[in-house]
């Protein structure tokens, strides 16, 4: 089946504007882990600072590779493989980007940072917006399993016809 040109075409232009938000991310992200290890208590150590820097901008990374993986998908959209492969492998990827985000910001960040700073509290922040990431990230996982089906079924059938 092929795609519409319309359609293609705004493929392509979303897949470079999720280049530019992958890359401004990434510059913030850098610029982040460039200035945190200097910020904090005083007397923290600078290797628990630093710590906690990758502790704080791990999230970031799981949404970056689910970013990507968003610019790889639109990207064969716009080549015009709907039910390719390389889309379904994408989704799973964009679901596990996304999940691996919102565990590591709801629990991990929480934990980690209580732990290293010695402090106490709870065992997790539950931030709504970080469970809701997680669930849309499992469900994109799953939805992945769906169109392989699809594709192995659309395949069945082309065998038939």
């Amino acid at each position: 089946m092929a795609l519409p040109d319309r359609f293609r075409r705004h493929c392509h232009w979303l897949r470079a504007a999720t280049v530019l938000v992958f890359a401004g991310l990434a510059l913030l992200l850098a610029l982040g882990a460039s200035t945190l290890p200097w910020m904090g208590s005083a007397n923290a150590s600078a290797g628990d600072r630093t710590l906690l820097m990758l502790v704080r901008l791990s999230p970031g990374l799981g949404y970056l590779w689910a970013l990507w993986a968003v610019q790889r998908a639109l990207g064969d959209l716009a080549a015009g493989r709907l039910f390719h492969a390389a889309v379904a492998r994408a989704i799973r990827h964009i679901g596990v980007g996304v999940l691996v985000g919102a565990l590591l910001s709801v629990f991990a960040i929480t934990n980690l940072t209580r732990l290293i700073e010695g402090g106490q509290g709870g065992l997790a922040y539950f931030d709504l917006s970080g469970i809701v990431l997680g669930v849309v990230g499992a469900a994109l996982v799953l939805l992945a399993r769906v169109v392989d089906s699809a594709r192995a079924l659309q395949a069945e059938l082309d065998e038939i016809v």
